[in-house]
């Protein structure tokens, strides 16, 4: 412990000494890896299976516009349509069907204007939210006026966390909060919902077109189910509409496919990789820059260390140990402000959607942080203290005497 003492006291020393080169290293390195830590929590969330889509490569998406083979509107499909198109669907299959309305609330004495999702039994059991309270509609709660909501909405307009059972006021009249889920993420599917209501009681008063999604058995492969789909649709619309080959069947996919190519597909790794790599780069061009100035003003000290005995390797590790300290700081008070900056993010973007309480991350991912940004960190400390401790370690002892850099 003692020897461990002696080892960091003058690596403290020279922190304490250059105040205003420590406290740019590390607010650059907190800046950054703030957002690199919100860039790969949202690549997480897009490119992997999680909730409520965690099984987003067996859910495929039914196009609910239907068009003709030039592309024109026929009509939106309603649930009767639905059901008459998966009559076709030979597999043994769940699906959902849900209407999506914007709509007066009133809750706690609070008007405002949302966005409800009117849902059917099985949505909960194709879209798998987590309950944090309650549970999902039972039979005999879809005849009867509930409401599902999330984790955001409780904390906007209730001051008790437990709601279970507690009213909201939905174009007058009054349902029952019968379970909270958690909150996802609004790159996620169904991201952008936080209200739920049995179908019953949607009152279709712009349209009555719904959004269906079909969760297949596993072990299937993608291109079978969407043939599968691809078959039902076509037959469907040739048979009631006489349609040869409508252009809605190319929406048909999974879920999966259809996220990753709504953000870009392959190009969106490209970008990330891009994005990460200037996230990297111009900070540490930044920090090599003043390092090697603060390095310059230890020249002489390494110097005189390297003539008493000191190895070239030695003197390496205590210019590196003394920006991985500075580095490592940083990036974990970035990690630990990631949550407030997306908080600031959300009511920035979010506050006045009609969509409802959506938030950019709800919570973080430890393995990312573990497996990612920890690593990257450790580049970054490599590449900002690595650079001038090699450059000036590897000078003659006698040039390192004279003091300043080359």
């Amino acid at each position: 412990m003692e020897r461990i003492r002696i080892y960091f006291k003058p690596i403290w020393y020279n922190i304490v000494r250059h105040k205003a080169y420590a406290g740019f290293c590390v607010f650059g390195t907190m800046l950054t890896f703030v957002f690199i830590t919100i860039l790969l929590q949202v690549a997480y969330v897009i490119l992997c299976d999680t909730a409520p889509a965690i099984a987003a490569d067996r859910i495929v998406s039914v196009p609910f516009v239907l068009r003709d083979n030039k592309g024109e509107v026929v009509k939106g499909l309603n649930r009767s349509d639905i059901r008459t198109l998966m009559n076709n669907v030979r597999e043994d299959v769940r699906y959902t069907s849900y209407h999506y309305e914007a709509v007066d609330i009133m809750v706690n004495g609070r008007y405002d204007e949302y966005g409800i999702y009117f849902v059917d039994c099985d949505y909960w059991n194709v879209f798998q939210f987590e309950f944090v309270q309650g549970h999902f509609f039972t039979e005999g709660e879809m005849q009867m006026p509930c409401v599902i909501v999330n984790e955001n909405f409780v904390r906007s307009f209730f001051p008790d966390k437990s709601v279970i059972n507690k009213e909201i006021q939905i174009e007058g009249n009054t349902y029952r909060i019968t379970g909270v889920v958690a909150d996802v993420s609004y790159f996620a599917p169904q991201g952008k919902a936080s209200l739920w209501v049995p179908e019953k009681f949607s009152k279709n008063e712009s349209n009555d077109w719904v959004e269906t999604y079909i969760l297949y058995p596993e072990n299937m492969e993608a291109e079978t189910m969407v043939r599968s789909v691809t078959n039902a649709y076509q037959f469907f619309v040739k048979t009631y509409y006489n349609i040869d080959k409508s252009v809605s069947v190319k929406q048909i996919s999974t879920e999966k496919q259809f996220i990753r190519k709504m953000y870009g597909g392959d190009l969106f790794l490209s970008g990330v990789g891009v994005m990460i790599f200037i996230l990297l780069v111009v900070p540490v061009l930044n920090i090599v820059l003043l390092s090697m100035a603060n390095t310059s003003v230890q020249t002489r000290e390494i110097g005189l260390k390297r003539a008493l005995g000191a190895s070239k390797r030695t003197s390496f590790l205590f210019i590196l140990v003394e920006n991985l300290l500075l580095v490592i700081t940083g990036t974990v008070l970035g990690i630990l402000l990631t949550v407030p900056v997306c908080r600031g993010i959300d009511w920035i973007v979010f506050s006045n959607s009609i969509e409802g309480q959506m938030m950019l991350l709800p919570r973080l991912n430890w393995t990312i942080i573990f497996i990612s940004v920890l690593p990257l960190a450790l580049l970054f400390s490599f590449l900002s203290g690595g650079i001038p401790a090699y450059l000036t370690v590897k000078r003659p002892i006698i040039d390192m005497l004279k003091g300043g850099m080359k």
